[in-house]
């Protein structure tokens, strides 16, 4: 495995806008259950269900959820898509956003009995014409007819390729403590120290596969993804100390006063960096397989902020100083990790596994399933 860990890069690959240039189909299925009313959760079965009918019936379709949608999302105006009602201009908004062919708002209420009552539509967010719609109880037939309904503007036809996404997550959270008599220094006396050091670094490689534009020559052993690169990175230190201090005053006699120092100093880097870029998947006949993903390049900001407080022979203690000083832009050099495993012989379409790094601090995750024709081995 390669991964430039100098600056722990957070990637995150996201959908773009080549989904709408297959000769397949795409689809993003946006819940729009009140929170009230469960939300999410609320629908997924149902989701599962259209999900399962597509793949069964249509599976050169592709499915997206909004889970997607939020990998995607770069602003606040954007995450407003996935908040409120369904109005016909939100869904074309998320329908442009994904570059989705179509758009499926799924939504829950509670019924009698423990029931759950269910509404689905499937609209075309380039002309605002609703395709397809089902209401009901029972999630599989509701999923059954929906996929019925859209029919031919499903696509039955597309080259082979993989979907899916390959996780990689890199966490770490160290907090040191130790206690001294604090830095020498003239008149002052019986100091104690608490020094206290957190250092935290998140990151995470989401690897999303896109669909083959129509008429590349791309195979399923290759594929493009859109990159997205992020990192974080928070550094703290914190120093308190008390003690005495020898105070000579004006008109007074020289005598010992409580003393108190306070120090804190926070180093904080963020960065990112996009761009599209090749997964390569090797399969043998015998099952055994590789997953490589490259990362982009990118930038990394930071910066330094300083705080001290501390007591002084006078009545009234002066204010904390606080000061901060960014850093130069640091470049984050391109690479790329890989994974690998071997497939379930009666499911050679499916690549999924899980795997913790020696670190302790590294997991990867896949799940990839190969799209193609019916009846095409």
């Amino acid at each position: 495995m390669k991964i430039f860990f100098g600056t722990l890069i957070i990637l995150v690959l996201l959908f773009g806008s080549n989904f709408a240039q297959s000769k397949g189909t795409s689809i993003v299925i946006h819940d729009n259950t009140n929170p009230a009313n469960g939300g999410e959760n609320a629908t997924s079965n149902l989701r599962s269900e259209i999900e399962s009918a597509l793949q069964n019936q249509k599976p050169c379709v592709d499915t997206m959820d909004d889970q997607d949608i939020r990998d995607v999302m770069q602003s606040e105006r954007e995450k407003n898509l996935l908040e409120g009602n369904d109005p016909q201009q939100v869904l074309t908004d998320i329908g442009n956003l994904m570059g989705a062919s179509y758009v499926m708002s799924v939504s829950a209420t509670p019924g009698p009995g423990g029931s759950t009552f269910y509404n689905v539509f499937v609209m075309d967010p380039q002309t605002g014409k609703t395709i397809a719609r089902q209401t009901g109880t029972d999630a599989k037939q509701i999923a059954d007819s929906i996929v019925r309904q859209m029919g031919s503007n499903l696509s039955d036809n597309c080259k082979p390729h993989w979907v899916g996404t390959v996780k990689y997550e890199f966490n770490w959270n160290e907090t040191k403590q130790s206690n001294d008599e604090g830095a020498a220094r003239a008149m002052v006396r019986n100091t104690k120290r608490n020094k206290s050091e957190t250092f935290t670094a998140k990151n995470s490689i989401v690897a999303t596969l896109m669909p083959p534009k129509s008429g590349s020559e791309t195979s399923s052993s290759k594929a493009m993804a859109r990159v997205w690169m992020r990192s974080s990175i928070l550094s703290e230190k914190k120093f308190d100390t008390t003690g005495e201090m020898l105070c000579r005053l004006p008109g007074r006699n020289p005598f010992w006063k409580g003393y108190n120092e306070s120090y804190s100093e926070t180093v904080t880097q963020i960065g990112g960096g996009a761009d599209n870029l090749p997964v390569s998947i090797s399969l043998d006949n015998e099952g055994n397989y590789r997953i490589v993903v490259a990362t982009p390049s990118g930038t990394l900001l930071g910066k330094t902020e300083t705080n001290r407080k501390e007591t002084n022979c006078k009545d009234e203690n002066p204010p904390p100083t606080k000061e901060a000083q960014s850093f130069p832009e640091q470049k984050m050099e391109a690479s790329s990790f890989d994974v690998s495993g071997k497939t379930d012989p009666k499911n050679r379409d499916s690549l999924a596994g899980s795997k913790t790094l020696p670190d302790g601090k590294t997991k990867i995750t896949w799940s990839l399933r190969l799209v193609k024709p019916k009846g095409k081995n």
